[in-house]
């Protein structure tokens, strides 16, 4: 009896240390521009693949089965469908979106910076030509990304990405393919560095007593 149940508990430990420790690809591909852009991603975990890809859309349907069936749909759903009531939403104040920002600020960039640190790629290309109608936003836009691209090439010499504006007008070109390597240990101390951070914790304090506060005020008070 005793040698069953430690071949079990010897089981369920490798099946814990193959998830934590066994290595997670995700091999990616994307080719287009404009509103035609074909995409595939595959995940591959020790002998298992999966391929992930857009639902292809059947076009040999009419357009007019198409309008009917969209027709009926909407009449049903006036028919039965009940007028939801409006609830009152609580707007926050600028003051407290400050304060949330100066609290929260430090511990998301440092779960973010962790989380691209936890992250490997073993060979990415990504090469991007973008435009907006207006030059402006595809100047401020090109100055974002280039930042980004900066900081995360200083975090792996495999990714090479390429941007071109397009100024002239709205323009999209997309070629990109790549792999991204996981392992889901890598975020056990980023996840609890987080959450066990002190700012972390007084805001979800606040916000589970503030919670706590708003339900109770809500039950109907019972007079003996």
């Amino acid at each position: 009896m005793l040698s069953v149940l430690t071949v079990i508990l010897l089981l369920i430990v490798l099946a814990v240390l193959l998830v934590l420790f066994a290595a997670i690809d995700i091999v990616f591909e994307a080719k287009g521009s404009g509103l035609s852009i074909e995409h595939s991603v595959t995940v591959h975990w020790l002998v298992f693949s999966r391929l992930v890809s857009p639902a292809k859309e059947d076009d040999d349907i009419p357009v007019e089965v198409e309008n009917a069936n969209k027709f009926v749909s909407e009449q049903v759903t006036r028919q039965f469908q009940k007028p939801k009531k409006q609830k009152k939403i609580k707007k926050i104040s600028f003051s407290e979106i400050v304060q949330l920002f100066k609290q929260l600020k430090a511990p998301v960039l440092r779960l973010l910076d962790g989380i691209i640190h936890a992250v490997r790629i073993p060979y990415a290309k990504v090469n991007i030509v973008f435009g907006f109608v207006d030059p402006a936003y595809t100047g401020m836009a090109y100055g974002y990304a280039w930042a980004l691209t900066g900081y995360l090439a200083c975090h792996s010499e495999t990714l090479k990405i390429k941007l071109v504006p397009h100024f002239v007008d709205r323009r999209l070109d997309l070629d990109m393919s790549g792999k991204v390597r996981i392992r889901l240990y890598r975020f056990i101390p980023v996840i609890l560095l987080f959450i066990l951070d002190g700012n972390v914790l007084r805001f979800s304090w606040h916000f589970l007593r503030k919670s706590i506060m708003k339900r109770a005020s809500k039950k109907p008070s019972v007079n003996l």
